[in-house]
C-alpha cells in the first residue's frame, strides 16, 4: 500500500487502533534497518495447492471504506507472480502507475470515490509494465507470503477475512528509519472467488506507528486482482550440445 494514502486513511477513517493478533501484525520490538534507497529486498513463501492460473502480471486494487459512509478509498499495487521451485511465488513490482492513470486515481481519492480499472488501462500498465519509472516505498525488507487454502498457517484458518478463502496472500514489511513514525506493516488478501479473469476478496492492512509511543492501527476492505499480462516465461536453460558448441560460431 502506499504510505502517503496509508497515513491519509488513518486519519480519514477514524477506525480502533487496535490489531487483532490473529491478523499476525508484527510487534515493534527492533529499531529500523539503517537507511537503503530504493526496492526493498523481498523473501518468497509459499505453501498449499495454488492455482496455475495466478501466474502472470497483475494489478491489484483494494478499497478501504471510510469509516460509518459509503465512501472509499483505492489502493493499487503491481504483482509479478512466478514459478520458482515447483513453486508459484508472487513479488510487488515497486513501480508508478502510468501518469494519466495516477491522475485518475488521486481524482477518485480526493472524492472518496472508489475507482476501477477499464480493459483500456489494463492494456496500458500491460503495455508500458517494463518502462513505469520505479517508486521508493521506504521499505527495507518485504516477506511475500501466498497459500492455497489446504496450506492456511492457524492465522488463515481463524481470521474472519481470510477462513473461507480459495488462498490467500500476506505481506509483512519493514520501513527504513526515514519512513518514521511509520515502523511496520502488513498487507493481507484472503481470495475468496474468481471474477472477471482474477481474483476477488478480502483486504486488511495494517501499519505500526512508533510515535510518540507504538500504535497499530488496521484498515480492511475488499480487494480484486485484474490481469495485465500472460504468465511469464523462464528463460530456456541451453542443452548439453547446444552450450558445448555455443562458441564455436565465434
Amino acid at each position: 500500500m502506499n504510505r502517503a494514502l496509508l497515513l491519509a486513511l488513518c486519519g480519514a477513517l477514524l477506525l480502533p487502533a487496535r490489531v487483532g493478533a490473529q491478523a499476525g501484525t508484527p510487534t515493534p520490538t527492533t529499531m529500523p534497518p539503517p537507511e537503503e534507497k530504493g526496492p526493498p529486498k523481498q523473501e518468497v513463501v509459499s505453501g498449499g495447492t495454488l492455482p496455475d492460473d495466478l501466474l502472470g502480471r497483475w494489478l491489484v486494487v483494494g478499497w478501504i471504506g471510510i469509516h460509518d459512509t459509503d465512501k472509499s478509498k483505492t489502493t493499487t499495487s503491481l504483482w509479478e507472480v512466478t514459478r520458482e521451485d515447483a513453486q508459484i511465488v508472487f513479488r510487488e513490482a515497486y513501480r508508478e502507475m502510468p501518469p494519466r492513470l495516477t491522475a485518475v486515481i488521486t481524482e477518485a481519492n480526493a472524492d472518496d470515490k472508489a475507482w476501477r480499472p477499464t480493459p483500456e488501462d489494463l492494456t496500458e500498465i500491460g503495455n508500458s509494465w517494463d518502462t513505469l519509472k520505479e517508486r521508493d516505498p521506504q521499505l527495507a525488507t518485504v516477506r511475500d507470503e501466498i497459500y492455497g487454502k489446504d496450506g492456511f498457517d492457524r492465522d488463515f484458518k481463524n481470521e474472519e477475512q481470510t477462513r473461507n478463502a480459495i488462498w490467500a496472500a500476506r505481506q509483512t514489511a519493514q520501513f527504513r528509519r526515514s519512513a518514521q513514525p511509520s515502523v511496520r506493516s502488513i498487507n493481507v488478501f484472503g481470495a475468496t472467488e474468481a471474477r472477471d479473469g482474477g481474483y476477488a476478496g478480502n483486504y486488511t492492512a495494517a501499519t505500526i506507528a512508533a510515535a510518540p509511543f507504538p500504535i497499530p492501527i488496521t484498515l480492511k476492505g475488499k480487494f480484486q486482482i485484474y490481469r495485465v499480462s500472460g504468465p511469464i516465461e523462464p528463460k530456456a536453460k541451453p542443452g548439453f550440445w547446444a552450450s558445448l558448441f555455443s562458441g564455436c560460431h565465434k
